[in-house]
């Protein structure tokens, strides 16, 4: 397992719950570009990374994903079994850096 240098929480912006929605997020590791959609009873999320490269994260609950062949990961923290509609804005994001 990769060690983490890093792990910074991204706010997720203040709106109304929506089916899709984006947001920008300035961190110390760069500029992130986030974008969801729920679809297929699930939701989806597209992430910018501060290099130009767009990665696919799984929103599952504590789960790291969007790892790749990046030295990004994500994770959905929340205390819920899944992460349905309206729950989305009940867990906290998190961007892990690793070393």
């Amino acid at each position: 397992m990769r060690a983490i240098k890093s792990l910074e929480r991204i706010p997720f912006p203040a709106t109304e719950m929506q089916e899709n929605f984006s947001f920008d997020c300035i961190t110390e590791a760069g500029n992130f570009t986030f974008a969801f959609r729920f679809f297929n009873g699930r939701w989806n999320c597209w992430i910018t990374l501060p290099n130009g490269i767009m990665r696919k994260a799984g929103v599952y609950p504590n789960v790291v994903s969007g790892t790749g062949n990046s030295d990004y990961g994500f994770i959905f923290k929340t205390q819920l079994p899944e992460i349905g509609y309206n729950a989305l804005f009940l867990t906290e994001l998190y961007l892990i850096k690793w070393e």
